[in-house]
């Protein structure tokens, strides 16, 4: 019998894992995994192994990015890689077990997570507790490297969306917007008038990086909706994944992209938006970091402009065959009830 072809990468890590410097995978099984995480398959592989004479097996699911074309995701299967390699262990949030990584091709190999309650990209079976819990999990990581320019340093892959990035990032967005306007790709929350109003910001973004940039930066979980935290049945374990967009810059990125799956029409929230804004904020001043609650806001309402951006007019104009109808509807209407209110505020 051929002996199967063994990423070696995934030897090293299992090895690691089982603190087995011999063991052997004798066998390797592929099955898809239901679902996916940022566009990317997942699969399960079941490993069989031989460890001092002895037969064992080990399912782990295995992740590979598949980044089609767009500045948004470029480079996000390695950045996720990397975080897990190189910064898991300075990240006071519950993460994925991770066995292996090859950071080059954007592969990661972890073990399956517990049972966890019903969440989508839409919705989240989570009650008042799970939000608090998930909010302070935000602070903590936040605060942990408030103003860490040490680790923003010697991490030079994190993406950096209002600095080294921006510009990039931008000009997709304002392809997407001349798009939207050269084509009439209209509806009823991306009206003509806002249309123009937010290519106007894309084209001048002076004001929106002003204020992002004006206060204190951090380490950013990246894209920190519900729709990235695994809550056990139970709700006593919340874990974070989906690190490809870990980044450096001020908390309100971070804090608009934990809203903003709260605000599609079948999400439900169990608090308001300004509820959890005035929890999350309580929890930072519990570590010592007091940010007032008006500048704060201000630099939210220009993180939702940017956010949306730099990730939504790329989609709604260049790449709006990727949109299937019923996700369009669900984005417009997150755009019309979060991210279209800031405008007036900026």
């Amino acid at each position: 019998m051929t002996a199967p072809a063994v990423p070696a990468a995934l030897l090293w890590g299992v090895r690691r894992h089982l603190a087995a410097p011999r063991a052997e995978i004798t066998a390797i099984q592929r099955q898809p995994f239901p679902g996916g995480l940022s566009g990317s398959p997942l699969e399960y592989w079941r490993l069989s192994l031989r460890k001092a004479g002895v037969a064992s097996s080990l399912t782990l699911v295995y992740k590979r990015s598949q980044v089609v074309t767009g500045e948004f995701l470029k480079g996000a299967g390695q950045r996720e890689a990397l975080t897990y390699a190189a910064l898991a262990h300075r990240i006071p949030l519950t993460l994925p077990t991770v066995v292996a990584v090859h950071a080059p091709a954007g592969e990661i190999w972890m073990l399956p997570f517990p049972p966890a309650k019903p969440a989508s990209h839409w919705r989240a079976a989570w009650d008042e507790e799970d939000v608090r819990g998930a909010i302070a999990d935000l602070a903590r990581l936040h605060a942990a490297h408030w103003n860490d320019k040490a680790l923003a340093e010697k991490a030079p892959w994190l993406w950096r969306p209002v600095g080294e990035d921006a510009d990039r990032l931008l000009a997709e967005g304002r392809a997407g917007l001349e798009r939207i306007q050269d084509a009439a790709l209209f509806d009823d929350s991306l009206t003509p008038q806002r249309a123009t109003r937010l290519l106007a910001l894309a084209r001048d973004p002076s004001p929106l990086l002003d204020i992002l940039n004006a206060g204190p930066k951090t380490l950013l979980h990246g894209d920190a909706g519900f729709q990235n935290i695994a809550i056990s049945k139970d709700g006593r374990m919340r874990i974070w994944f989906d690190w490809q967009l870990t980044g450096w810059g001020p908390p309100a990125l971070d804090w608009a992209t934990f809203l903003h799956p709260w605000a599609y029409p079948e999400a439900q929230p169990p608090l308001s938006f300004q509820a959890m804004t005035d929890l999350y904020l309580q929890a930072l001043a519990r570590r010592g970091l007091e940010l007032p609650a008006a500048a704060f806001r201000r630099q939210l309402d220009a993180a939702l402009l940017w956010r949306w951006l730099i990730q939504w007019a790329p989609l709604f104009g260049l790449y709006r065959e990727r949109l299937r109808p019923d996700v369009q509807a669900r984005l417009g209407h997150a755009f019309a009830q979060l991210h279209w209110q800031s405008t007036s505020k900026i």
